[in-house]
């Protein structure tokens, strides 16, 4: 293990105090700041393997408004994605700015035909 420059080293640089400190979670080694999204989409696990199944339609519209780093196996009226943060609005329209991802959404529905609801999920 290197040494640690303690408070009595005389360089009044006292690296020692930071090695056992906590963070938070985060994602950005290296890389953008990822987020985990959830959406929920009646059919989209149905022959998802299909060529131009829901689950495509899904994915493609993801990929005309998000950065996408990962993409799950969908389940049950689920798909789970990583997308950048710093490329994907979480408004919920042009005039109302909070958190809601009715943008996304509104891209879902109009890439696939179905709607799909998205959320957020914590890691």
């Amino acid at each position: 293990m290197p040494s640690l420059i303690g408070a009595d080293s005389g360089s009044g640089v006292n690296v020692a105090a930071n090695y056992l400190k906590s963070t938070a979670p985060f994602t950005q080694f290296g890389t953008r700041e990822l987020q985990i999204i959830n959406v929920a989409q009646t059919g989209i696990a149905t022959s998802y393997a299909n060529a131009d199944s829901l689950f495509s339609k899904t994915v493609r519209a993801l990929q005309q408004t998000a950065e996408i780093y990962a993409v799950g196996t969908p389940t049950v009226g689920n798909c789970q994605f990583i997308i950048a943060v710093d490329t994907q609005s979480t408004a919920d329209s042009a005039t109302n700015q909070t958190a809601g991802y009715g943008l996304l959404e509104a891209a879902i529905l109009t890439g696939s035909g179905v709607a799909g609801t998205v959320t957020t999920v914590a890691l």
